[in-house]
C-alpha cells in the first residue's frame, strides 16, 4: 500500500487494495540529475578502460578498426561528458525541458552502447584465449559498472546493455559450438539479469521509497499547514536526554531558527516575567501530582510582539513516576484574547465617555470594598437635546464626564449609568463634611457653562450621597445604589443643583413611594378611579355650561387618596398615560350621555385635563378621536386643558399636536393662566381658545389690589385676543361680583358646587332649568 493509503491524505484514503507506482516529473527530474550526476564517475572510469583493453588485444587484434573502435568509444564518453557538464554547469538543466534531457540522455546511451558493442566483433579476430576472456569481461563489467553507478532512468540499461552485449551473445549463440552456445547463452541470462531484471526491481524499490518520502514531505507540509492555519506549535521535550525538539509553527511563535534545542532557557525567556514564574510552579505542581495533562494562558514576547498564548501540557511518566516527556501545544489565540477584552469593554464600559457602565459598576460595587455611594443627575439635560440636537447632548456628556474625573481622586471609581446619570464609588472611609466637599465641588464643576458647536449650553447637577455607617460592612452592595438614588430624587425635589445625603426619613418615602406606585398599578387593573364633575357656570345668569372632569381615586384601604399625593407618581412612573386615556373615554362618554337630552343650541361642555407626559405621546390625537367614536360624544362638547409650559417646546411636536386636536372640533383651554412661564407671545400662535385663572388670585382678590389688578389685566388681555375666561376656585358672591363686573364670562368653585360623581352631578344639572339663551363662548 502507498504511504497515501495508509496516512489518509490523497487518492487512495483507507483502501486496502494496493496503488501502482505511478512516476511523476519529480521522479523523472530525479534520474535525470543522477544520471548526469554519476555520468563523469562512470565515463571516466570506461573511457580508461577502453584504452586498457585496447592495449591489451592489440597484440592479437591489430589494425586500424581497434584505433577506430577505440575512438569511437572515447568521442562518445566525451560527449557524454560535455552534455553532462552543460546540464549540471551549464544551465541546461534549467534551459530545456525533462523530455528534451530524457531524449538526448538515451540518444546518448545508445551511441554508447553501439560503440562498446563493436568490442564484441573482435571477439572473432583473436585467436588469444586470453585476449577473448578481456573482451568478453570489460564488455561485462562496463555494463555491471552501467547498472551500478548511471541510475535507473528508464529503458537506458536495457537499451546499453542490449547494444553493448547483444553482438557478441548473438555471435555466440550462432557459432554452433556448445560451449559458444552456452557462453552466448549465458551472456544473453547475464543481460537479463544485470540490465533488465535487477534494475526493473531497483527501480521499483527506488521509486517506492521517492513515493514514501514525497508522501512523507507532503504528511509535513500538510501538518505544518495545520499548524499555522491553526496557529498551534508543539514541542516535545525528553526529559533524560534533555533535548527539545519544535515544530515549525512552534519555531515561529518563539523566534528560534534550530528544531532541536538542549535547553529550555530559550522558550521560557520569551515568557513575561509577570507570568513566568506562575507557569513554572504550575508546571511542577502538575507534574509532582502526576497529572496527565495542563491547561493555562500565557503572553509571550515573540517576533511579532505580545502575542497571547495557550498552552496544553502532556505528561508521559516512566515506571518509576518519573517525567519521561512533555508534550507541549502551544495555540496563538491573540485574535481571540483581543475580541474577548472588546467585548469586556463593550459589557463594561461606555462608549461614549470612556467610564465604565452600569454593568461594571455594579460589578466593581461587588468587588471591592466601598464606602460610599454618589448618584448624580444631569439637570434639564433634555433641553440640550431638544435645542442643540442629541449629537450636541453626547458632546457635553463626554465634557461632564471629563470635569467629573477632575473632581475626584484616581482612586475613585466613576461609571456611566445610562443617559445623562453618572455615580461614583468612593473606596475609602471618608468623612462626611469631605464628602460634602466633593460634591459641592461637583456641582459647581457640572454647572459651569459647556461651549457646544459655538454655542453655551447650561446644566446642572443634583447628587445623592449614601454612605456605610462606621464599623458596618457591605452586605447588599445594590441597598446603598438604592438609597443614593433616593437622595437623588430628594435632591431634585429640593430644587436641583444640590447634594442631599440619605436618611432614613428619605428611605421610608421612597418606600411609600413605590407602594404608592404598586396600588397605582393594581387599580388601573381593578378599575379603582372614577371622575367627579366640578360645575362651570355663567357668571352673567349662573346657569351651568359645563363642568371639569376631575380624577378620584378610592383605594379600598387607604379610602379617598388625593390628586396632588398620587398624580404625580403617575406622572413620574408614566402611568399618566394609561389613567389619562381612560379619563378621556369616561368623560367623552358622560358628555354625550349629558348632551343626548340637551337642546342642541344649549349643550354641556366637559374639560379635561391633559398632562404633560400624557399630551407628549405621539397618538394623543389618535387616542382622542377613538374616545369621541367610541362615545360618540360631538368634538364641541369637549374642552382639553394643559398648562403653559407646553407652549415653550421649541419643536413642532407641541404645535402639530394642538393643531391636529383643534382640527377635530375640540376646545383648548390652558389651566392655571398666570403661575407659569405666562408665555404670552405664544397665544397667538397656538389654536388656544380659552385661559383658565388660576384660583390662587381669587383668594385676596377683593382685598388685595395687585391680585385684583392681575386678574383685571388677563381679563383685558383674553378679551384683546378674543379668547374665552375662566374663574377657578370662586368661594364667595363678592368674587362673583368682581369677576362679573370685569366681564368674565365663566367661573367654577365651591360657591357652585363641589366636585361630584356622574350620577350625582346628573342630577344637579336637571335640577337647574336650562338658560333661554346660552351664554357667550368665545373661541378662537
Amino acid at each position: 500500500m502507498s504511504r497515501q493509503g495508509q496516512t489518509g491524505f490523497g487518492p487512495g484514503i483507507m483502501s486496502s487494495t494496493p496503488q501502482p507506482f505511478r512516476p511523476d516529473e519529480t521522479w523523472e527530474r530525479s534520474l535525470i540529475d543522477m544520471h548526469h550526476v554519476e555520468s563523469p564517475l562512470t565515463l571516466g572510469s570506461g573511457m580508461v578502460v577502453a584504452a586498457a583493453v585496447a592495449a591489451v588485444i592489440q597484440g592479437s587484434v591489430g589494425g586500424t578498426g581497434l584505433l577506430a573502435w577505440l575512438l569511437a568509444v572515447e568521442l562518445a564518453m566525451a560527449s557524454r561528458l560535455a552534455m553532462s557538464w552543460f546540464y549540471l554547469r551549464g544551465g541546461g538543466r534549467q534551459r530545456w525541458s525533462i523530455r528534451r534531457w530524457r531524449g538526448i540522455s538515451l540518444a546518448q546511451t545508445g551511441l554508447s552502447g553501439l560503440a562498446w558493442g563493436g568490442l564484441g566483433l573482435f571477439f572473432e579476430q583473436s585467436a588469444d584465449p586470453m585476449h577473448r576472456s578481456v573482451i568478453l569481461f570489460a564488455l561485462m563489467g562496463v555494463c555491471a559498472g552501467r547498472a551500478a553507478l548511471t541510475g535507473m532512468m528508464r529503458g537506458s540499461l536495457p537499451l546499453f546493455g542490449l547494444l553493448a552485449l547483444g553482438p557478441l551473445s548473438v555471435q555466440l549463440t550462432l557459432r554452433g559450438e556448445t560451449a559458444d552456445l552456452f557462453l552466448g547463452l549465458a551472456l544473453l541470462w547475464y543481460l537479463y539479469l544485470v540490465m533488465v531484471k535487477g534494475p526493473s526491481r531497483t527501480g521499483r524499490a527506488m521509486l517506492a521509497l521517492h513515493d514514501e518520502r514525497r508522501d512523507r514531505e507532503r504528511l509535513v507540509h500538510r501538518l505544518e499547514e495545520a499548524e499555522r492555519v491553526g496557529r498551534m506549535g508543539h514541542v516535545l521535550w525528553d526529559h533524560q536526554a534533555r533535548v527539545a525538539t519544535l515544530s515549525a509553527q512552534a519555531r515561529r511563535q518563539f523566534g528560534i531558527d534550530r528544531d532541536h534545542l538542549e535547553d529550555l532557557a530559550p522558550l521560557w525567556a520569551r515568557v513575561l516575567e509577570s507570568d513566568r514564574a506562575r507557569a513554572q510552579t504550575l508546571m511542577t505542581e502538575a507534574m509532582a501530582r502526576g497529572q496527565a495533562d495542563l491547561h493555562f494562558d500565557t503572553r509571550i514576547d515573540g517576533p511579532d510582539g505580545l502575542r497571547d498564548l495557550r498552552v496544553v501540557h502532556r505528561f508521559e511518566y516512566g515506571a518509576d513516576g518519573r517525567t519521561r516527556f512533555t508534550m507541549t501545544t502551544t495555540q496563538d489565540i491573540t485574535e481571540l484574547k483581543t475580541t474577548q477584552r472588546d467585548l469586556h469593554d463593550l459589557a463594561f464600559r461606555d462608549t461614549l465617555t470612556g467610564l465604565i457602565n452600569r454593568a461594571g459598576f455594579q460589578a466593581r460595587l461587588r468587588e471591592q470594598p466601598v464606602s460610599s455611594v454618589l448618584m448624580l443627575d444631569l439637570d434639564h439635560f433634555k433641553n440640550v437635546n431638544d435645542t442643540l440636537g442629541h449629537a450636541a447632548g453626547d458632546r457635553l456628556l463626554v465634557a461632564a464626564a471629563q470635569r467629573l474625573l477632575h473632581c475626584l481622586r484616581e482612586r475613585d471609581t466613576v461609571a456611566r449609568l445610562g443617559g445623562d446619570e453618572f455615580a461614583v464609588l468612593t473606596h475609602n472611609a471618608l468623612e462626611r463634611e469631605t464628602l460634602e466637599r466633593i460634591a459641592r465641588r461637583i456641582v459647581e464643576a457640572l454647572s459651569q457653562p459647556y461651549e457646544i458647536d459655538g454655542q453655551q449650553a447650561f446644566v446642572s447637577a443634583s447628587i445623592g450621597i449614601a454612605t456605610v455607617g462606621e464599623g458596618q460592612t457591605l452586605s447588599e452592595p445594590e441597598l446603598l445604589m438604592r438609597q443614593a438614588d433616593t437622595a437623588l430624587f430628594e435632591a431634585k425635589a429640593r430644587g436641583r443643583a444640590r447634594h442631599e445625603f440619605h436618611s432614613e426619613s428619605l428611605s421610608a418615602r421612597a418606600r411609600e413611594r413605590l407602594a404608592l406606585e404598586a396600588d397605582l398599578r393594581r387599580a388601573i387593573a381593578e378599575g379603582q378611579f372614577e371622575l367627579h364633575y366640578q360645575p362651570k357656570v355663567g357668571l352673567d345668569d349662573e346657569r351651568i355650561v359645563g363642568a371639569e372632569a376631575l380624577l378620584r381615586w378610592k383605594h379600598p384601604e387607604r379610602g379617598m387618596v388625593p390628586p396632588d399625593r398620587f398624580i404625580p407618581v403617575a406622572e413620574d412612573c408614566g402611568l399618566i398615560v394609561p389613567i389619562g386615556t381612560w379619563v378621556l373615554q369616561q368623560a367623552c362618554a358622560a358628555a354625550a350621555l349629558w348632551n343626548q337630552s340637551r337642546p342642541a343650541a344649549d349643550p354641556l361642555r366637559i374639560a379635561i385635563n391633559l398632562s404633560p407626559r400624557q399630551f407628549m405621546n405621539h397618538d394623543l390625537v389618535q387616542t382622542v378621536r377613538d374616545a369621541l367614536d367610541a362615545s360618540a360624544c360631538r368634538p364641541e362638547w369637549i374642552e382639553l386643558e394643559i398648562t403653559e409650559r407646553l407652549l415653550l417646546d421649541e419643536r413642532s411636536q407641541a404645535e402639530d399636536i394642538l393643531n391636529g386636536l383643534r382640527a377635530l372640533g375640540l376646545t383648548l383651554a390652558i389651566d392655571d393662566f398666570g403661575t407659569g412661564y405666562s408665555a404670552l407671545g405664544y397665544l397667538t400662535r397656538y389654536p388656544i381658545g380659552t385661559l383658565k385663572i388660576d384660583k390662587s388670585f381669587m383668594r385676596d382678590i377683593t382685598t388685595r389690589t395687585d391680585r385684583a389688578g392681575i386678574v383685571r389685566a388677563i381679563i383685558l388681555m383674553g378679551h384683546s385676543l378674543k379668547l374665552g375666561l375662566v374663574a377657578e376656585g370662586v368661594e364667595t358672591e363678592e368674587q362673583a361680583a368682581f369677576l362679573r363686573e370685569q366681564g368674565c364670562e365663566l367661573a367654577q368653585g365651591w360657591l357652585y358646587g363641589r366636585p361630584m360623581p356622574l350620577t350625582a352631578f346628573g342630577e344637579h344639572v336637571a335640577a337647574r332649568p336650562a338658560r333661554a339663551a346660552p351664554a357667550p363662548l368665545l373661541t378662537a
